[in-house]
């Protein structure tokens, strides 16, 4: 990952890459006169969490310690921050960045919110993963190694080459990306209240009472040991009115019910 500032300040690009557990940082600075090549200004790296963490998870990490380190490059010397540019070979992590922090799942979102909080997103960009130079730095390298590494020290070559000159390269799309949220589901309930029998077959108040009186002695009958018989009791008949009440008033006064 590479960052560069554009400015009369030497302009830093910093670069990491994580890899066997570590992320790496550099911060290369140069100044816009092609004969002065770029130069290493500092670097960090962190061990990898004990914890498992998915690869994603962790270039995002590393993106977040780029822009820490950013940060703290921006406190040494008073540089406007807004006009880095940040370079990562992580597809998916600079669609997190390009995101709403609260579409991702709360670890995420942390991360993407606090990398937002002190870069644009329109400041992060793509770059080709061979052309790390914090490759390097994961892998491991002797003092003699890396002393005649060109690309620690001095950039890719493309770096010193125009804006337009640049590599660029495509986002994932946003429905294959992973540990977004899941949209809550909302069920709604409705609730209809179906008559016992059909109130227009009876042009009679009294039949339908009685009728609804003599369907309620069957259902208990079928339910009961002890059966009732005979005519319908004072209680049965109360009963039946007081479920045409209930209906009445479900239908005519659901809101307030």
């Amino acid at each position: 990952m590479a960052s560069h500032l554009n400015g009369e300040f030497p302009s830093p690009r910093f670069l990491r890459r994580l890899g066997k557990g570590i992320w790496g940082r550099l911060v290369r600075s140069f100044d816009q006169r092609r004969q002065n090549p770029d130069r290493l200004a500092c670097s960090k790296n962190r061990l990898a969490p004990v914890k498992k963490v998915t690869m994603a998870r962790l270039e995002l990490l590393a993106a977040l310690v780029e822009t820490r380190l950013l940060h703290y490059f921006r406190s040494a010397t008073c540089y406007d921050i807004n006009r880095a540019i940040l370079w990562s070979d992580a597809t998916v992590t600079l669609c997190w960045i390009h995101s709403d922090p609260n579409r991702w799942k709360t670890f995420l979102c942390n991360k993407v919110a606090e990398i937002q909080a002190f870069t644009n997103p329109t400041q992060w960009r793509h770059f080709p993963g061979l052309d790390n130079p914090a490759d390097h730095l994961s892998r491991g390298l002797l003092g003699d190694q890396i002393q005649s590494l060109d690309i620690w020290w001095h950039a890719p070559s493309w770096l010193a080459l125009r804006a337009e000159d640049w590599p660029s390269g495509t986002l994932a799309t946003s429905h294959s990306l992973p540990e977004e949220k899941k949209k809550p589901s909302q069920v709604l309930e409705t609730t209809t209240h179906t008559s016992l029998i059909d109130t227009l077959r009876f042009s009679s108040y009294w039949k339908m009472v009685r009728t609804v009186a003599w369907i309620v002695r069957f259902l208990n009958n079928v339910r009961r040991k002890e059966k009732s018989v005979g005519e319908l009791t004072a209680t049965e008949l109360t009963a039946a009115r007081m479920y045409w009440v209930k209906v009445v008033q479900e239908e005519a006064f659901t809101a307030e019910l």
